[in-house]
């Protein structure tokens, strides 16, 4: 069980558009309720059977958000939803696995059924216009449900010849059924509608199969030299074929330098709306793409049943350190390179009845690049190999993250940052941890991922955050810690919705001040 309160309605009111609006809202508060089992049996020596079962309903707090709305004004009151902490979603999850390991005389297998099965329903919210995003008036709820069905396994077989070697072989089966009728309930009559597509409400359904075998070996050429070369074939129901080959490398230099290496190329299917004839969202005329400005009827933009995977390559290489005396260094350069990103279309694919309404589609993006730099650092400071007191960074810093057709970011993400931690154990019972991260500064786009306006860049500007715990060990069992969370008080605040994101930039996001928590951890 877990509770964490909503942000005040009044945390943002400094950005709100108006005396009498709603101001952006914070961070949402949570309610989980979650219980897990395991059953384990061994036979046999070397037989495991494990059955897992869990079940968790995870309740929101509503602090006031919504998608467009600038002033919060469209559809329900949200300051009285917010002022009562108002539970506006819930998910309901279930959960079972059954699972088999074995050790044989070639080698090892592990074989797993599971099951998932999520409820998530919520208060409906405007689909279009001025009230996309935010609570409808009626307080209506719906609900969706996604059932996900998994069946995958791996045998480990041990070989000598050709040098010392592993092969790992497995498989995968995944069924993903989707229920979401209010989702599909955009109408399509605006504008007199178009052929193909029903004008009321469309089914709900989805479905989607994929099917994989891989494989991969480990060969141990020598004492320095470890390949990894790797092939997953993937199948698709409704987007075919796909082979992602890898190949990994590890070679020791001299003493404890080691030079690693590997390239993949992987793929992404789109999700079960993008791929969905019957989903559509519409736009009232402020989301139509600059080029192609609203005639009278809005736009909108249709699933697509023809879209490509995503596919990337990635590639990294990366020297390491790894002395036996609690030293620890590696820097690592990584470069992905994505084609066929999934992107609502800018160029219509058709008219309504009324010509006054445009037509779009989710599209195929023809490249991105995301490519940047990640280091660790682990020093021991006093005792063996840094018993008593040791300090541990890690730091990426990012080169890259952009569209390479809009030049626009990916995502609003810190230009580089770094976690620090200093661990002190002085005495047996008692542990000490201060922690450090140091956030780069966050640059918006500045074009709309909607319409293609342009929109001015703001920028979040470096920042840092501390905080400090203990931990005190009662019996071997049982521990009692407490400590501060943004030991420095810290704030920033999120200066408005996403329709305003031109205004607000990167500041789209709050960072809570100081808080102080009391932990109580018992094993059995």
């Amino acid at each position: 069980l877990n509770k964490t309160d909503a942000d005040s309605l009044d945390l943002n009111r400094a950005y709100a558009d108006s005396a009498s609006a709603v101001p952006p809202a914070g961070r949402e508060g949570v309610r989980n309720k979650d219980i897990d089992a395991l059953l384990r049996w061994d036979p046999v020596a070397g037989q495991v059977v494990e059955l897992e079962a869990g079940v968790s309903r995870q309740g929101n707090i509503y602090a006031g958000d919504r998608a467009v709305s600038s002033t919060g004004t469209a559809g329900a009151d949200l300051t009285a939803l917010a002022d009562k902490g108002a539970e506006t979603n819930v998910m309901i999850r279930r959960s079972f696995a059954l699972t088999h390991r074995g050790q044989w005389r070639f080698g090892t297998s592990r074989v797993t059924a599971s099951f998932e099965d999520t409820d998530n329903t919520r208060l409906n919210e405007g689909l279009a216009g001025g009230p996309e995003g935010s609570i409808a008036a009626t307080l209506a709820r719906s609900t969706s449900r996604l059932k996900n069905t998994n069946f995958d396994g791996e045998i480990n077989i041990p070989l000598q010849g050709w040098g010392e070697q592993v092969i790992t072989a497995g498989f995968e089966h995944r069924k993903s059924r989707l229920d979401d009728p209010y989702s599909m309930s955009q109408s399509s009559t605006s504008g007199g509608g178009w052929g193909g597509i029903a004008g009321g409400t469309r089914s709900g359904k989805a479905d989607a199969t994929l099917s994989a075998v891989f494989v991969e070996d480990n060969l141990y050429l020598g004492e320095r030299l470890i390949l990894t070369p790797g092939l997953r074939l993937d199948h698709h129901d409704q987007f075919g074929n796909k082979a992602s080959p890898s190949l990994n490398a590890q070679f020791k230099l001299a003493g404890d330098w080691l030079l690693k290496g590997g390239v993949a190329r992987a793929f992404k299917a789109p999700n079960l709306y993008q791929s969905n004839d019957n989903y559509l969202y519409y736009t009232r005329g402020n989301g139509c793409p600059v080029l192609y400005p609203s005639l009278g009827s809005g736009c909108y933009i249709q699933g697509n049943a023809k879209l490509d995977p995503e596919t990337s390559l990635n590639k990294e290489l990366g020297i390491e350190w790894a002395p036996q005396n609690g030293y620890h260094a590696s820097l690592t350069y990584f470069h992905n390179d994505y084609e066929n990103k999934i992107v609502a279309g800018m160029t219509p694919v058709g008219l309504t009845a009324d010509g006054k309404g445009q037509v779009f589609q989710w599209t195929n993006a023809p490249k991105a690049i995301v490519q940047g730099v990640e280091g660790n650092l682990a020093m021991p400071l006093l005792g063996e190999q840094g018993r008593v007191l040791k300090w541990n960074t890690n730091v990426t810093y990012m080169v890259e993250n952009k569209d390479k057709t809009t030049d626009q970011p990916l995502s609003v993400i810190p230009k580089y940052t770094v976690n620090t931690m200093l661990d002190w154990q002085p005495l047996e019972q008692w542990s000490f941890l201060l922690t450090g991260t140091f956030y780069g500064k966050q640059e918006s786009a500045t074009q709309s991922s909607t319409s293609g306006g342009a929109i001015p860049r703001d920028t979040r500007g470096a920042y840092d955050i501390w905080g400090a715990s203990a931990r005190y060990r009662i019996a071997p069992k049982i521990s009692l810690g407490f400590g501060v969370n943004n030991l420095l008080d810290k704030r920033l605040f999120r200066e408005g919705t996403s329709n305003t994101a031109g205004a607000a930039g990167a500041d789209t996001y709050n960072e809570p001040g100081r808080a102080y928590f009391v932990s109580l951890n018992v094993g059995f």
